[in-house]
């Protein structure tokens, strides 16, 4: 099984007090982990709007070294495609998500990845296959 790590899910280990269940489950689950761009796009804004010090140079580091390591599978016109279907459908239910959140699930539900999140209300919305490693 491949899984596509959410942002809170792989920034995990660069908490003050990282949980050690995500910790452990995203070190036994090492070659299988993939993101998308939508992942590694928010996490460099987020380790960019920090001001410059000792905390940002630490996770500037820590981020390159997750770039170099991890799969990022692309944002295509069929992924791109998935995501047009899954706001419409949600819409028509009434239903909606965070748009972030929803070209993540786009890209899991075209490859067919489960999404390893803490956010699982809102995957379980757009019908993806989800997994909280902290529980």
């Amino acid at each position: 099984m491949r899984y596509l790590v959410d942002a809170n899910v792989l920034s995990e280990p660069t908490r003050s007090v990282p949980d050690q269940r995500a910790v452990a489950w995203l070190g036994a689950r090492e070659g299988d982990l993939v993101v998308d761009p939508i992942v590694l796009g928010e996490m460099s804004a987020g380790i960019l709007a920090l001001p410059r010090g000792k905390k940002r140079v630490r996770l500037e580091a820590w981020f390159a070294d997750v770039v170099r390591g991890i799969d990022c599978v692309p944002w295509d016109a069929e992924v791109g495609l998935r995501w047009a279907r899954l706001v419409t459908d949600l819409r028509k239910k009434g239903r909606g998500m965070p748009l972030l959140d929803s070209l993540i699930a786009a890209t899991a539900l075209r490859y067919g990845f489960r999404v390893a999140t803490r956010n699982v209300r809102h995957f379980a919305l757009a019908g993806v296959d989800v997994v909280d490693p902290l529980v």
